[in-house]
């Protein structure tokens, strides 16, 4: 992810990069490779997906947190092993979806769920082998992963240097670019009506990037643009407009 950022930037792009939030939205199931491959179709620069853990140790992608809804299972991807939930909905095993984004250039960024006081544990648990897949692909350089909770950050990148990390802040920091030197982070993420255009600067001036996340109303996707944001998700990349 790193190298597309950069070569974004120094390519002079003034236009965002455009995500495809879980691949996209479709007539596939979200996060699965051909809902990741009509996002790529329609014109997502890179991936957002969603990481957990089942009860036998396999990272899937996968982003409800409790799965009655999509699953018609009580509880969390912790509670079951791959096999219960890959009957119960399909879904991919991270390791299928990095080996398919290698042999197609995709660049991801992989956030991290959970519900802290429900899956604590999972979540950490989760890090060692998300990290191991990585390396088995060779991925990194076309990830970054990212979320809310610091501690699984800073594990990320106390185990694997290369990992490149993004955080989500949700606050207003008093010094935002202090906070991405704490953590040795690359991205950071806010919600856009949070980020000043001289914030925006000063943190790019600094040598970061900044993402908006996640957009769904065309007023903020605007403002996102105007205000010279690199990255941002959307759930139906066709509808932007690229200049």
């Amino acid at each position: 992810m790193r190298k597309l950022l950069e070569r974004h930037r120094a390519e002079g792009n003034n236009f965002p990069l455009i995500g495809g939030h879980r691949g996209c939205i479709c007539s596939h199931l979200e996060n699965t490779i051909p809902a990741m491959e009509e996002g790529i179709r329609r014109g997502a620069d890179y991936l957002e997906i969603d990481i957990q853990l089942t009860k036998d140790g396999i990272p899937v992608v996968f982003h409800d947190v409790e799965i009655e809804a999509m699953t018609g299972l009580p509880g969390y991807i912790h509670d079951y092993t791959y096999s219960e939930l890959r009957n119960a909905i399909g879904l991919e095993t991270f390791e299928d979806v990095m080996r398919w984004g290698r042999r197609n250039d995709v660049n991801f960024a992989l956030e991290l769920k959970g519900m802290t006081a429900f899956t604590d544990k999972p979540n950490l648990d989760l890090i060692h082998p998300m990290i191991e897949v990585i390396r088995g692909t060779d991925m990194f350089d076309n990830t970054e992963a990212f979320g809310i909770d610091y501690r699984l950050l800073k594990l990320v990148k106390s185990i694997e240097r290369k990992m490149d990390i993004g955080m989500i802040v949700p606050f207003i920091p008093t010094d935002p670019v202090e906070l991405m030197k704490e953590f040795d982070a690359m991205i950071y993420l806010s919600y856009v009506f949070n980020l000043t255009p001289e914030m925006i600067r000063r943190l790019q001036d600094a040598g970061y990037f900044v993402s908006g996340a996640i957009l769904r109303d065309m007023k903020l996707v605007d403002y996102a643009i105007e205000s010279k944001v690199d990255m941002f998700e959307f759930d139906r990349p066709e509808l932007i407009e690229k200049i």
